[in-house]
């Protein structure tokens, strides 16, 4: 089953669990599903086209440079502790 089937099917029985415990769990699943689905990208190489933090698009260079960044360069150094 693919990630986004799997993220798909824990949404759709959240969304019709008869009562609000089993819709939290459902609910909890959806989000693992989908960060293991965000890690495992990661994982292969395959980084973000917008930051993560302040959404702006990352440019190519630093994409090519680095495939797997999720954040801009800006932002990254921020998340280090480093001023620019």
């Amino acid at each position: 089953m693919t990630d986004y089937m799997e993220m798909t099917e824990a949404f759709e029985q959240a969304r019709t669990a008869p009562d609000a415990l089993e819709r939290a769990f459902g609910l909890e699943e959806e989000v693992r599903a989908g960060g293991v689905a965000a890690v495992r990208e990661r994982l292969q190489g395959h980084g973000a086209e917008f930051c993560a933090d302040c959404d702006v698009e990352i440019p190519d260079a630093r994409r090519k440079a680095y495939p797997s960044a999720v954040c801009c360069v800006d932002c990254q150094s921020l998340r280090e502790g480093r001023a620019q």
